[in-house]
């Protein structure tokens, strides 16, 4: 029986100096065209890649957890305790400041940390405008209260916000001004960015008493209950993005300088003509976020367009 493998004799092993053979070929790498046909590999720099669908920042919002661990989150604690078998919902309105406001207000805030540090060195404000990695993350607009479904409410509930807005349309807002508000519930004070609704319909307040409506309907307290919604009155100056915060009640110190360091030209620039286009609204249930659109108008469609430069 011959051997399996045939060894070579030493003078084989040798290698060939005379005329060495050439390293194999790298397998070329192909893209694809705008038609989608294969297309040689480009020689020069690659083009930047498009933009992600706003839809793929809510498939994954955030995680569930199933307890509540101060420790996990710099001491904060749950408004609405978790209940096992429940879903943590929200309603709500989102905007990703494009990246020359958020390094505006990122630069702000860093300068008010380090201010109040020479005097109180116990205060530690947390931004709510990037991640611990230093993720851009979206600021929200609350429309409801924290809520807690069960299994069996979820999809009804989802149901009812979109019917209620359905033939509802989109409208602006427009930046205000910042300062500290303090809950009483979290312990926790907030630096927030006051928004108004430029129209003469304040269409939050509209959508706000929506929402309370049917979230009262299933048992739970109404956001901003403390205002009287039908008057619009006090309820319209509540509506806020929050963009950073820290524990406990803020300070004399603490807000007099927060006035110092935000009275800045550039951001009574965005108090006066800084525009959102608020185009849809979006239902948080669980770590699953729907995104309910709103109508444009076809008429002023185009301008909107143009004067929402901050985009959403």
């Amino acid at each position: 029986m011959p051997p399996l493998v045939e060894y070579s004799s030493e003078s084989d092993t040798e290698p060939d100096t005379t005329n060495p053979s050439p390293p194999p070929a790298k397998k070329p790498r192909f893209g694809v065209s705008d038609t989608g046909t294969a297309t040689a590999p480009a020689t020069g720099p690659s083009p930047d890649l498009p933009p992600l669908p706003a839809s793929f920042h809510d498939l994954y919002a955030s995680t569930t957890r199933t307890f509540d661990d101060p420790s996990l989150h710099q001491g904060r604690t749950r408004q609405t305790p978790h209940i096992p078998g429940n879903w943590p919902s929200h309603v709500y309105i989102d905007w990703r400041p494009p990246p020359e406001i958020k390094d505006l207000l990122s630069s702000l805030i860093s300068s008010l940390q380090s201010q109040i540090s020479k005097i109180d060195d116990q205060v530690k404000i947390t931004s709510f405008l990037t991640s611990d990695l230093g993720v851009p993350l979206p600021l929200h607009i609350s429309l409801s209260r924290p809520l807690s479904l069960t299994t069996a409410q979820k999809d009804q509930f989802l149901s009812e916000i979109q019917d209620a807005l359905d033939a509802d349309k989109s409208f602006e807002l427009r930046l205000g001004r910042i300062e500290w508000h303090f809950t009483s519930e979290s312990g926790r004070a907030f630096l927030v960015m006051r928004v108004i609704c430029p129209s003469r319909n304040n269409e939050l307040v509209y959508f706000l008493s929506k929402i309370n409506h049917i979230a009262k309907n299933y048992g739970h307290p109404e956001l901003y209950s403390w205002a009287s919604v039908a008057e619009g009155k006090e309820v319209a100056d509540a509506f806020h993005f929050s963009i950073a915060w820290c524990l406990n009640k803020p300070s004399d110190d603490l807000e007099k300088m927060t006035e110092r360091v935000f009275d800045t030209p550039a951001v009574r620039d965005l108090s006066k003509t800084g525009r959102i286009t608020v185009d849809s609204i979006k239902v948080k249930i669980g770590n699953v976020v729907t995104a309910i659109p709103l109508k444009g108008e076809e008429k002023k469609d185009k301008k909107r367009k143009q004067s929402a430069w901050l985009g959403l």
